[in-house]
Order: structure tokens, then C-alpha cells, then sequence
């Protein structure tokens, strides 16, 4: 009873304070308007998330659980790295609209930030590991050079591809074009030859 109320009341303040950022920004959110949102007193929110960044790193981890599953369903042709990262692109910037562009961006600044919760690892993102994975299966398959290394490569893709969605480059048109050149050029300089 009292570990569904406790995980009941952090529902609640990981909504809370959500809606708090998704309005103010990480910078401008109160601590205080999300306790008193979710219905708790402040500490409570200190009880369940040490640092208003630690919020956006779980809301990560959620989204990255759902493209993950989409991409893992995908039907892009074995062995097609570009295609399978266009569908990467794809389903992110879907959960950016799901989102909104307040907490994505927040969400994506946070790669690039001194404040980023630094038990924060590669190993616990799972869009980085599927990343590391289709590359590495396109280096099995020599379309990537052998002497690469794949890890190397899945940070390299998605520190680029973030820095870019984290900034505001026009048209959603001119944007999907921009993503899509940024893949095939990625994918092209990282080519067995």
C-alpha cells in the first residue's frame, strides 16, 4: 500500500513538473509551484528527483524506451544504415512533437550542460545502444570500415543530430531536408573504402 502511494505521489510530481517546464523552461521552473502542483510540500519533489534536471533525464529514458520499441519494429531493409537512422530521425522528431519544443530542446541542452546528473552513462540510453548496435551490424556487413569503432561513431551521430534539433533551423521542411543531409553524410563518412 504505502510503495504504490509513494510511486503514486511521484507520478504526480514528475507531472507536475513536466507542466512547470514545459511552461517556464529548466532555468525557470519552480521547485515550489510543482510541489504545490503535485500537492506536496517541496521537499517531497527533492524526495523523488535530487535536481529539476533529473526529471528531463527520466523523461529521456521513457522516450528513448518508446523509439527504441518503434524502431525495433521497423520494417527499413537489413543492412540499410541510412534508411534505419532516417527512421531514428523520424521517430525523434515525433517525440519532440509530442513533447513540445520547451522540454525537448531543455531535454537536448542537457547533453551540452555542467548540470546534466553525472550518473548519467551511455550505458543507460537506450537509443544510444541502438545506434551502437546498427552500426556495428553495418560494420559486419563491411559497409562500415572495419577499423572503426562503433561506439565512437553512435556518439559522434548523436551529439551532431542533437546539437541540431536543439537549435532552430527553419521550415519543418527545410529542417527534415537538413536531418536527412546530416544522415547521408554521417552514414557516407563512415564507409568502408
Amino acid at each position: 500500500m504505502r510503495a504504490a502511494q509513494r510511486l503514486a505521489t511521484r507520478a504526480r510530481v514528475f507531472e507536475a513538473a513536466l507542466a512547470e517546464i514545459g511552461r517556464s523552461g529548466l532555468a525557470g521552473a519552480d521547485v515550489a509551484s510543482i510541489a504545490a502542483a503535485a500537492g506536496v510540500v517541496r521537499g517531497t519533489f527533492y524526495f523523488h528527483f535530487p535536481t529539476k534536471e533529473h526529471v528531463l533525464v527520466e523523461l529521456e529514458r521513457a522516450e528513448e524506451v518508446k523509439i527504441v520499441s518503434k524502431l525495433d519494429t521497423a520494417t527499413a531493409e537489413a543492412g540499410d544504415l541510412i534508411a534505419m537512422l532516417r527512421l531514428l530521425v523520424r521517430q525523434v522528431r515525433a517525440a519532440e512533437k509530442r513533447l513540445g519544443p520547451v522540454i525537448f530542446r531543455d531535454m537536448l541542452g542537457l547533453h551540452f550542460s555542467a548540470t546534466r546528473p553525472v550518473e548519467d552513462e551511455l550505458a543507460a540510453h537506450p537509443l544510444a545502444e541502438f545506434v551502437i548496435a546498427a552500426i556495428a551490424d553495418a560494420r559486419a556487413t563491411g559497409q562500415v570500415s572495419k577499423d572503426a569503432d562503433p561506439g565512437e561513431l553512435g556518439v559522434i551521430f548523436l551529439t551532431g543530430l542533437f546539437a541540431l534539433l536543439a537549435t532552430d533551423v527553419g521550415t519543418p521542411r527545410m529542417r527534415a531536408a537538413l536531418l536527412d543531409r546530416y544522415v547521408t553524410t554521417i552514414v557516407q563518412g563512415m564507409e568502408a573504402r
